[in-house]
């Protein structure tokens, strides 16, 4: 997902580079929890789970391994969620309905109570994060069909440039 949010221009929170306060055995229990709530949980929409899940230690390590919600962790959640509730709404022929509580308790390796909190502390910074990414993501559509538009007028000049100068080369 962190990658799919990248792709649409979210700007995501810095990824977390400095491990000096994460041990391998905060990372080993991280990934033990995680497996054994995944292990719990039978439903067919969970089979991202272990590639997101991973993909959040990956470049959150030390929100992922807090005892605590970091500020960085709760804003990850709350993107996670209104992303595809946005996109839900927007595509109402998928049938996909986006991330649950469930699925983000899951990933993110935290309780509901804790995930739903973290959506409602960072709502409106999620969507404007969202928000923002989407008008530029519309800017670049309309300035590539601007770009199109402008590159089949040369072409139509040309073709009219070398029409008549066929032309007159017959005339001649």
């Amino acid at each position: 997902m962190i990658r799919l949010l990248t792709y649409w221009g979210v700007k995501l929170p810095q990824t977390e580079n400095d491990f000096s306060n994460v041990k391998v055995e905060d990372l080993i229990g991280k990934m033990r929890s995680f497996y054994e709530r995944f292990e719990k949980v039978e439903s067919a929409d969970n089979e991202f789970a272990p590639m997101d899940f991973l993909e959040l230690l990956t470049y959150y390590p030390v929100s992922m391994c807090s005892f605590h919600q970091t500020e960085t962790l709760k804003l990850l959640i709350a993107l996670f969620y209104y992303w595809d509730k946005q996109k839900e709404s927007e595509e109402k022929e998928n049938d996909y309905e986006g991330y649950s509580m469930d699925y983000l308790s899951l990933i993110f390796d935290r309780s509901k109570s804790s995930i739903h909190q973290a959506i409602k502390d960072k709502e409106a910074e999620a969507k404007a994060i969202i928000e923002e990414a989407k008008l530029r993501t519309k800017a670049k559509k309309i300035a590539l069909e601007q770009l199109i538009e402008e590159e089949k007028q040369k072409l139509k000049q040309n073709r009219i440039e070398q029409t008549n100068t066929q032309i007159s080369t017959v005339e001649v």
